[in-house]
């Protein structure tokens, strides 16, 4: 067993196979019916990753959310908030 603390992490990756596909461009046009807020979050490594999320509030200090990519290798993500650069809603 390995102990690893939340403030070391950026997220927690949930995916469908870990291969991935290097070839893949992100496009997160996809809606999400009862998916709860759209959000994009922009972490402190440079990364953005667009989803939903039933469960953010700004006060929380982590939160899940699906990304939408469909078609992406990720299936969910656990973001941790210290992370993060920026959260916004996305109005579409």
């Amino acid at each position: 067993m390995v102990e690893i603390r939340l403030d070391q992490l950026k997220a927690i990756f949930f995916v469908k196979d870990f291969d991935g596909n290097k070839d893949h461009s992100d496009a997160y046009g996809e809606k999400i019916v009862g998916g709860g807020r759209k959000l994009k979050v922009s972490f402190t490594d440079g990364e953005t990753i667009v989803g939903y999320t039933t469960g953010y509030l700004p006060d929380r200090l982590k939160f899940y959310m699906v990304p939408a990519d469909l078609k992406g290798n990720n299936e969910r993500l656990f973001v941790v908030k210290s992370a993060t650069k920026k959260i916004e809603m996305v109005l579409s």
